[in-house]
């Protein structure tokens, strides 16, 4: 046995419209008619009340059946001229599945500890140390790439890194103590003075936001870092990062 379709969402709204535009139309008319008669009997029974209302009810009624017709005008053109014009995408409103990259939270501390850094490093002695842009961008780069996200990092002898869990990630908002730098990073104390008398620092975070993994990073140049301030290759040798390892040993 065959059924009947269901008739198409458009359609059916259209037919909906229709009809609510008909009743109303229908329902105007009679009401023209019962106030025009209600109008006349005012008049000639000599009651202008019931006269000036009728006579309101017309001018309410006409109104009414104005702005259904034009109402019916309106949907017609909206159905056949801008709807026709839509051309539905699913791509474009499908679900995501594709796994998202991970999001990578970059704290840099170094203007927050070079006072802290400088301190520590007078009492080695040693000359004090500059922030360099280029430096931080490259440890930036280095501390996301360890925390799981897109970087890159000079030779592993280059560069002190640390991992902390999210607590530990949180107290980077405090100061910097000596038994930090002499336990994670202890060239950054050291005097280096016979290579350059302009050393460069930089210390920057990061944490990966979906599983929590956290790095912090410590990098000490001789000299600001010039550009391209990156390496050639992720682990390659950078001229002018100071190595606290024996390159090969």
């Amino acid at each position: 046995m065959t059924g009947l379709l269901p008739a198409d969402g458009t359609a059916a709204l259209d037919s909906l419209a229709g009809q609510a535009v008909g009743w109303g139309l229908a329902v105007a008319v009679a009401m023209v008619v019962i106030c025009a008669a209600g109008w006349a009997v005012g008049s000639l029974a000599s009651h202008p009340q019931v006269a000036a209302r009728a006579k309101s009810g017309i001018l309410v009624a006409l109104a009414g059946a104005l702005l259904l017709g034009a109402s019916a005008g309106y949907l017609d053109w909206l159905d056949t001229g801008q709807a026709q014009a839509f051309t539905a995408d699913p791509a474009s409103y499908k679900a995501e599945t594709a796994a998202p990259q991970p999001g990578i939270e970059v704290v840099n501390k170094t203007s927050d500890w070079m006072v802290a850094v400088n301190h520590y490093r007078r009492s080695a002695p040693a000359d004090p140390v500059a922030s360099d842009a280029a430096l931080e961008a490259l440890a930036a780069s280095c501390a996301a790439k360890l925390a799981g996200g897109a970087g890159i990092c000079p030779d592993a002898g280059q560069y002190y890194s640390v991992k902390l869990s999210p607590s530990q990630f949180v107290t980077l908002s405090g100061p910097l103590s000596p038994d930090t730098l002499q336990t994670d990073a202890p060239t950054l104390m050291a005097d280096i003075s016979k290579f350059t008398n302009d050393p460069r620092v930089a210390i920057v975070g990061a944490r990966n936001t979906q599983n929590g993994t956290a790095e912090l990073v410590f990098m000490l140049a001789a000299g600001p870092c010039k550009a391209p301030c990156t390496p050639k290759s992720d682990g390659a040798v950078m001229p002018g990062l100071v190595t606290h390892v024996v390159m090969g040993g």
